[in-house]
């Protein structure tokens, strides 16, 4: 096994197994605020280290995504990284940025694996999930995770596009996001780590046993995405991710009118109100799926 660090791109391991393999990447810490899967993805290479697994076959490189932010513990500093993964540009996007040029970086990564796992914790969602496309449901179902978001490639355009997922997906790869948890629960370090051990198990890159199966799968697709376009956007009742909201039932309030559902429907990753910009999404309507 080879264990070496990118010469050209920063805060990037490639190893590469004595076998040929999958080309898998995994991304951690692409919301500087967002440290589980950043604490995952060094407990897995300190594993590598010290010899207590091997990467038996393909190759892997792991990314520290947003440096700076990291460093300053917020989300981002100008722009939002997952929302930089794009083929075009506007006109008006100031390219001198940090997280401009750092998505360009981040990109190349992309245009060349077979498999992208793409770490994240949420704010206010308690129980771990996975964010994946229909098409690579089957793969991820088995990594252990029972909650699945689908749909968000629906969205993948304008504004609210630019995801790390989607941009691989795009060029040929299987990826997911995995939402470990709430920020502020140590619990998701555990849960990221032993997805993406998973993950490599799955892809026979490490030697393991198989994951544990959830007993059901919940599986909800999403319909809509909520733009916060007033300051008093509150949410209605308790909020929580997953939390089901019945038809004709309010699910927020915004510019002081109860923002309504037609059909019954969970709301998905709600994002803090007071630390959401002006148009940017907020949060995330979706329908359950039937699971045979």
């Amino acid at each position: 096994m080879i264990i070496e660090k990118d010469a050209k791109i920063s805060n990037v391991v490639r190893l590469r197994g004595a076998g040929d393999g999958p080309r898998a990447v995994i991304f951690a810490g692409v919301h500087g605020d967002e440290v589980s899967g950043i604490h995952a993805i060094e407990k897995l290479l300190f594993d590598f280290f010290v010899g207590s697994r091997e990467l038996r076959r393909g190759s892997l490189t792991l990314a520290r995504g947003n440096e700076q932010a990291i460093a300053a513990e917020r989300r981002y500093l100008k722009l939002n990284l997952n929302r930089m993964y794009k083929e075009e540009y506007p006109a008006d996007i100031d390219r001198s940025l940090y997280e401009f040029k750092r998505a360009q970086e981040l990109k190349s990564l992309l245009h060349d694996c077979d498999y992208f796992f793409d770490l994240h914790s949420a704010p206010t969602a308690g129980e771990p999930f996975v964010v994946v496309e229909q098409f690579a449901v089957p793969f991820y179902a088995k990594v252990g995770i029972p909650r699945l978001m689908t749909g968000w490639s629906k969205f993948s355009s304008g504004a609210i596009g630019g995801d790390g997922e989607n941009y691989a997906n795009a060029h040929g790869a299987k990826s997911a996001t995995l939402e470990s948890g709430s920020h502020f629960d140590k619990r998701s370090n555990d849960v990221a780590y032993k997805a993406i051990v998973s993950f490599l198990t799955l892809l026979e890159m490490i030697q393991g046993p198989p994951p544990q199966q959830p007993a059901a799968l919940e599986i909800v697709d999403v319909y809509k995405v909520v733009l916060k376009e007033f300051e008093d956007f509150r949410y209605a009742g308790i909020v929580d991710n997953f939390k089901f909201i019945g038809k004709n039932q309010p699910f927020a309030y915004q510019n002081g009118r109860p923002m309504m559902v037609d059909e019954d429907t969970y709301l998905l990753i709600p994002m803090k109100p007071e630390e959401t910009k002006i148009r940017e999404e907020v949060c995330y309507l979706g329908r359950k799926v039937d699971v045979a």
